[in-house]
């Protein structure tokens, strides 16, 4: 039987268009208990760097109206840690693996890339270049077109495995970082990641995270990602994964119909820990009811009103 959801992002091919987004997912085995990863498409790791990180001061998150704000800071075990203890559990989750990847300059990144390559599990490498909760790396890489093709030129020719560029929204020219990304190699732009935002305590007079400000996520940045890759659709040769404010199953069918390939889950998660599966059904659905024999079929399918 032909799977109506399966989807291809590049040289990858996917069960169905739902990925775990990286920092909400842990390293699968959290939510292997929940559902069971063979039921999404993929899991984006959490970000690694080379030297472990305990991320920033606490609170590290805050809720705010209609999204929440988080100043993580990319804390991880660090890329030993990482490739001894962890890739060993990857290995046993049904579903792809996708290794988010940051560093503080370009020799970061090729060093991790050049470590992991050879592991067979790992179906490709997500480039984290529009985390806004670090002094260096991050988006301090990502917001400048040259840097970012130059970049993902270089690490291509260190590995076949494929690369996504993950950008930020906090930019005024996303078009022009993610033609760089596409020049440079990578087979697919996330698109995006966090907005900056802060939160302050009124009575202390204290910011309500440790790190002072962090990246916003939830159902309040969702018309920003959906805006975003309304714009790049038709402009890009490179297949887009679309990221922000996922909340609802509708919320995915919309990035998809902006012209998302693939979307990511993010701090959805933590509204309801089974809307993947919810999800999934809730495309099959819409699929048979909309008279649609393929996901791929409404890929930026929007109707414009003349």
């Amino acid at each position: 039987m032909k799977n109506m959801l399966e989807v291809q992002i590049g040289q990858l091919t996917l069960r169905n268009p739902l990925i775990l987004a990286s920092g909400t997912a842990g390293f699968g085995s959290e939510m292997e208990t929940l559902f069971g990863l063979k039921n999404v498409g993929a899991i984006v790791t959490k970000t690694i760097t080379i030297e472990p990180r305990i991320g920033n001061h606490p609170p590290r998150v805050c809720e705010t109206p209609c999204g929440m704000l988080n100043s993580i800071g990319l804390a991880n075990p660090g890329l030993i840690t990482f490739k001894n203890d962890t890739i060993p559990e990857l290995k046993k989750l049904d579903t792809r693996i996708i290794v988010s990847v940051g560093g503080e300059n370009e020799d970061d990144y090729c060093e991790i890339i050049n470590e992991l390559r050879s592991v067979s599990h790992i179906s490709a490498f997500e480039l984290n270049l529009s985390c806004p909760n670090v002094v260096k790396g991050g988006i301090n890489l990502g917001k400048i077109p040259k840097i970012v093709q130059d970049l993902v030129y270089k690490l291509k020719s260190i590995t076949d495995k494929p690369l996504w560029s993950k950008l930020s929204p906090q930019t005024s020219d996303i078009l022009s970082l993610s033609l760089a990304s596409q020049a440079g190699g990578a087979e697919a732009v996330v698109i995006a990641n966090t907005i900056p935002g802060m939160a302050i305590n009124i009575w202390t007079r204290e910011p309500m995270l440790g790190g002072i400000t962090g990246g916003l996520s939830g159902a309040a940045i969702h018309p920003v990602a959906v805006a975003l890759i309304y714009t790049l659709r038709n402009k890009l040769e490179i297949p887009i994964v679309g990221s922000g404010g996922i909340t609802n199953p509708e919320d995915a069918i919309e990035l998809i119909l902006a012209g998302a390939h693939a979307v990511q889950l993010g701090s959805g998660n933590f509204i309801d820990s089974l809307l993947p599966i919810k999800m999934i059904e809730f495309m099959k659905e819409y699929l048979k009811k909309c008279e649609y024999n393929s996901i791929k079929e409404i890929v930026g399918k929007i109707k414009l009103k003349t």
